[in-house]
């Protein structure tokens, strides 16, 4: 064979390895899946139906809120009240009136049914009958039911009320949680987050090793801002990220976790950007897409 062959088919060779390594040493490998209130995009949020399509996605990290009951239970909810567009009463009925959580016990909280109710805003969300608010503590002895995969926690603590007497003083809410999580093991794998910063400083006073994170959803000094509180993460809006902000958290040692990006246009965004993690409403389809895009 003609030498000048011979070289043209190890060039032809040696670009096409170059080429697929290329191709699968993109930055997505290393971006982390929080799923957002579990799988809001496809169950009923914050339940724990939603929580185990997240951890069966292959998420990193679920994200939920807590509230507390009257009885000073942490309670996974996003809201201050029960709501009457997702939540059935006792007798199975349409809720008439907000009813703040802080006015129920435990044993009331579990009559409410709110997993039946399809939510409009996700047409992907199926309906999971009996789905119900369940407390941190049952969320952190449900997760020992997958010993074979690690199940970590980003917990946002939720303080606005929509009356000033329901609001929860910031220490006894953190102290309530940091509790459990050293109860249950579960510091080293959770992160404490919040838009009230307050929270933050309580838990990084009670238990210094917890992970924090800040949330934005307006512009400011967010590395600055997280750096003083002594938090590593910052989860700004979408809106919020630049490069160079993103570039500034990351000389400071903050990773950045963006909320709530649920279409592949802005995971590339984000992802083009630098981020560190992206919090979605559909984390599988995040975990199928960051799959996909290192092949």
């Amino acid at each position: 064979m003609n030498p000048f062959v011979y070289l043209a088919v190890f060039l032809f060779i040696l670009l096409g390895c170059s080429s697929s390594l290329l191709k699968r040493q993109v930055p997505t490998k290393n971006i982390q899946v929080q799923g957002h209130r579990g799988s809001r995009g496809t169950h009923p949020e914050n339940t724990l139906s939603s929580f185990e399509e997240a951890v069966s996605a292959g998420a990193d990290w679920i994200e939920f809120d807590l509230v507390l009951s009257k009885d000073d239970v942490p309670i996974v909810s996003h809201d201050a009240t029960i709501s009457v567009d997702l939540c059935l009463d006792a007798r199975k009925k349409p809720l008439t009136r907000l009813i703040p959580i802080k006015t129920q016990t435990v044993k009331q909280l579990k009559a409410f049914d709110c997993g039946s109710v399809p939510n409009p805003v996700f047409p992907e969300q199926k309906t999971v009958p009996g789905q119900t608010f369940v407390t941190l503590e049952e969320v952190l002895i449900w997760a020992k039911r997958f010993p074979d995969k690690k199940v970590r926690f980003n917990i946002e603590t939720k303080t606005s009320a929509p009356q000033k007497q329901f609001e929860p003083n910031p220490r006894k809410f953190v102290d309530s949680i940091v509790r459990l999580l050293r109860k249950y093991h579960q510091i080293e794998n959770s992160i404490l987050q919040s838009f009230d910063f307050r929270t933050l400083a309580e838990a990084r006073k009670m238990e210094p090793s917890l992970k924090l994170s800040t949330l934005f959803d307006k512009p400011g000094p967010i590395c600055k801002a997280t750096k003083e509180l002594g938090a590593t993460i910052a989860s700004p809006n979408l809106s919020l990220l630049t490069q160079d902000m993103i570039k500034e958290c990351h000389s400071l040692g903050i990773e950045i976790h963006p909320w709530t990006l649920n279409q592949e246009s802005d995971w590339k965004s984000a992802i083009s950007l630098g981020v560190d993690g992206i919090i979605t409403d559909y984390p599988r389809k995040l975990t199928t897409f960051l799959i996909s895009s290192t092949r």
